[in-house]
């Protein structure tokens, strides 16, 4: 598996840098008492209080190139893709981080724009002691991705995009279903991230229209799915997404997760793991899914490798797993390739 025998994906996405931190129960009790397992949409002098709060606590904090997007790509990328970053950074020190890492990951920075003064996005992951997590999000400069900034050069050689429901709520509303339409339009294949129970919540009719029209493969965790379908039934769940894309996946967490593909429903089972951050868990399965899939496999094998990706992922601190760990994981997925 490498470069120049994979496909080209290019991610559309929140480009944030992640503070991750373990918290007890209390602490999510009092600073979120509505938001916790949610993603909380925040401005930055919240943010920053939260974090003054946490370090007042003695709670210690790490850095690492995050946001849903970011998180596939990089595993993509892991897995030997060629990937790009379509995401908005700021001029600051978090934006040159940012782009830095991603390249080191084997990502293409060339997709990436800079607003000139709002600032790199972050996002609070709150690592619950039942390996839960809370993200409280400021947006920053990811919040300006403007549609008219779509540049054809940007879609140019892509064999499939990625993108998020996070991109529902920007300030140029127009973005998103500008850059699937482009995408539908020049023939490349959509996948798309339900993102969170409360993007769903607000913006589902926007949502079934997106994934009606433009969208080939969706993703939903059972929250999302849930909320979206209006029934806490995995079958219904999924079939309320399968009537609408070709290809549904619905993450259920440790009972494993529902595939429709191919006219096939295939249930996957879970891969075994000792939880410890389930931050970027359900975007890492997407990235091994859509491996599969770019790789023509059949849905028990996209499933089965999504499997093997997240359960890596929730066993580690964080969403970026070690190169020795990714070493493992693609000799074991070169076999079923």
């Amino acid at each position: 598996m490498n470069n120049s025998q994979s496909a080209a994906v290019l991610g559309a996405g929140t480009a944030i840098v992640d503070l991750l931190v373990r918290v007890d129960d209390e602490f999510l009790a009092r600073e979120l008492p509505d938001g916790r397992g949610n993603t909380t949409w925040v401005e930055a002098a919240r943010l920053d209080e939260l974090i003054r709060h946490l370090h007042e606590c003695g709670f210690k904090l790490e850095k690492a190139p995050g946001g849903s997007t970011g998180n596939l790509l990089c595993g993509l990328s892991e897995l030997g893709c060629e990937t790009r970053f379509l995401g908005w950074l700021g001029l600051d020190d978090d934006g040159v981080y940012y782009r830095d890492t991603f390249a080191e990951s084997g990502g293409n920075i060339h997709s990436f724009k800079y607003h000139p003064s709002k600032h790199t996005g972050r996002c609070l992951s709150l690592v619950s002691p039942d390996a839960d997590r809370s993200m409280v999000t400021d947006l920053g400069a990811s919040a300006e991705m403007r549609a008219d900034e779509i540049h054809s050069s940007d879609l140019e050689g892509v064999s499939l995009l990625h993108t998020e429901g996070y991109l529902c709520g920007l300030n140029d509303r127009a973005f998103l279903p500008s850059l699937i339409e482009q995408a539908k339009n020049a023939g490349i294949p959509v996948s798309f991230d339900l993102a969170s129970y409360g993007i769903v919540r607000k913006y589902r009719d926007d949502i079934r229209d997106y994934l009606s029209k433009y969208v080939d493969i969706v993703f939903a965790n059972e929250l999302e799915a849930a909320e979206f379908a209006g029934t806490n039934d995995p079958e219904s769940m999924l079939d309320a997404l399968a009537k609408l894309c070709p290809v549904a996946a619905v993450k259920l967490g440790a009972l494993g997760s529902l595939v429709r593909m191919d006219s096939r429903t295939v249930r996957v089972a879970p891969e075994s793991a000792n939880p410890v951050d389930a931050t970027g868990a359900g975007d890492l399965w997407q990235a091994g899914f859509l491996f599969g899939w770019l790789h023509h496999t059949a849905p028990e094998i996209c499933g089965r490798i999504g499997s093997i990706l997240g359960a890596a992922a929730v066993s580690h601190f964080g969403a970026r797993l070690p190169e020795d760990r990714w070493r493992e994981l693609r000799e074991r997925i070169r076999t079923m390739i």
